[in-house]
């Protein structure tokens, strides 16, 4: 055998088809009819190792498979043959899979402590049929094992019969969330109360594109933007070091919780990076800042709680810096986020009554079967002043005025939180009180309604407006 083709054989890294693969689409549509979880080209990070995997499956039931993906033709093989020396050699190791092992053994002990998880290796031949297969040389047989092989004449269900050839195993390994988590950083969600999700298809196509000079993302209320802002950042840094990212959130308190979350992320990837690199600041903190002290890439979240001047301050950035927008109305959408994580189904509750007394009724009601931490009172200001003085003689429990502009060192939010509607950004609470809503914005209204996850008290002494809205879209409910 040529000795070139031993070592593209056995020497080099695999490499990816440019290019689209058919094979790879038949894999992916496995996804419709398993609970298979499919990433093409990926890379792992870990410390500052970043290894590509062309190919990898989980089952919760068999574990992972890893594939190589090569091009050989039946041209390229048909006269090809090994010695019996040769055999020997390469016998344990048909293929350069061992870099790939070291990488997923080495990250999932590192996080979850098991680096037992079984691995499985296959090979996708993109241009070689299993008829001739059949007419390779034996000895090169023994090397290419028909077994591990997905030829390109296969279809899915063939596919699929061939991998499930591999023992199933009577107990999970783990969820997709836990394993698939560990290892692939720029996909995995942390939310606020540090449970793991896997990035969607929507979240994945933006994290995995390249950047243009202006994005805009229209985003449905509680898709994961936030988190996903995070991801993307991190994975820019990951595969490009020296590169700087300005986040902006719209108060000094949300800000604090991004920045908690992104910490958490990171210690959970267990990769060396530059926290630096990442700097989260409010409009009020890009304002000091000169054009050359903010990151090559500048990502607005939560665009619609800011001015308007801002947002066209930051387009004119464009020219020097990349700008990623969240749900701008006035320019072409990039991305869409259309997946949403609401809570559909939650008890929304009107009351015609004194609003001041019913909400301390309810407050002591709801007390009585919640923790405090899981209920948000919102009003006016002077309003919440009046409540928090009323509370300290009517029950015994500590309350913090929840104020968004100051910092998240200076406030406790384990504790019954009353806020007014421009306080809301980043709070998670299960049950809400609303008093004073004719002095809301819509958008105030639906952010606070749509981010409780069990139900929503609203409490009036009139008609107005605003009651008139919720009661068409939220009566019965």
């Amino acid at each position: 055998m040529n000795k070139n083709f031993l070592f593209s054989l056995f020497g080099k890294s695999p490499q990816t088809q440019e290019g689209h693969n058919l094979l790879i689409d038949k894999i992916y549509s496995l996804k419709d009819h398993t609970n298979l979880i499919i990433y093409d080209n990926v890379d792992i990070f870990l410390h500052k190792r970043r290894q590509t995997i062309p190919l990898m499956i989980y089952d919760e039931y068999r574990a992972l498979f890893l594939f190589e993906i090569k091009e050989w033709s039946y041209e390229d093989l048909k006269d090809a043959s090994l010695t019996k020396t040769e055999q020997a050699k390469q016998a344990e190791n048909t293929l350069s899979y061992s870099s790939m092992h070291e990488a997923v053994t080495n990250k999932l002990d590192e996080i979850i402590h098991n680096s037992d998880i079984p691995i499985h290796n296959y090979l996708l031949m993109t241009h070689l049929s299993s008829s001739e297969y059949q007419n390779l040389d034996d000895s090169l047989k023994k090397i290419l094992l028909k077994e591990k092989i997905i030829f390109n004449d296969l279809d899915a269900d063939a596919i699929l019969k061939k991998l499930q050839k591999e023992a199933q195993n009577q107990n999970s390994y783990g969820s997709a969330e836990k394993i698939v988590g560990s290892l692939l950083t720029q996909y995995t969600l942390i939310d606020k109360d540090n449970k793991l999700f896997l990035a969607n298809a929507e979240q994945k196509t933006f994290i995995d594109a390249p950047l243009k000079n202006f994005t805009n993302i229209q985003a449905a209320p509680k898709s994961g933007l936030s988190s996903t802002l995070l991801l993307k950042a991190i994975f820019e840094i990951l595969k490009n070091p020296s590169l700087k990212i300005t986040i902006i959130k719209p108060t000094k308190l949300a800000k604090d919780i991004l920045h908690r979350q992104f910490l958490e992320i990171i210690e959970h990837a267990i990769v060396e990076f530059d926290i630096l690199s990442v700097t989260i600041l409010t409009p009020d903190e890009i304002g000091t800042k000169k054009h050359s002290e903010l990151g090559e890439i500048i990502m607005c979240d939560d665009g619609m709680l800011m001015q308007e001047e801002f947002i066209e301050y930051l387009k004119s950035l464009q020219s020097k810096h990349k700008i990623v927008l969240t749900n701008d109305t006035t320019d072409k959408v990039t991305f869409s986020f259309k997946e949403s994580y609401l809570i559909k189904e939650k008890n929304i509750l009107f009351y015609e009554t004194n609003p001041h007394a019913k909400a301390l009724q309810l407050i002591a009601q709801l007390l009585k079967q919640k923790d405090s931490k899981e209920l948000l009172i919102v009003s006016n200001r002077d309003n919440r002043t009046k409540l928090i003085d009323d509370l300290k003689f009517f029950i015994e429990e500590d309350v913090t005025a929840f104020d968004s502009s100051v910092s998240l060192t200076f406030q406790e939010l384990e504790r019954l939180k009353l806020a007014t509607y421009t306080d809301l950004n980043e709070l998670i609470y299960n049950d809400a009180i609303l008093l004073d809503i004719d002095e809301a914005t819509n958008h105030e209204l639906e952010y606070v309604i749509n981010h409780a996850q069990e139900s929503v008290h609203i409490l009036y002494a009139k008609d107005s407006q605003n009651l008139q809205q919720l009661k068409e879209i939220y009566a019965g409910k």
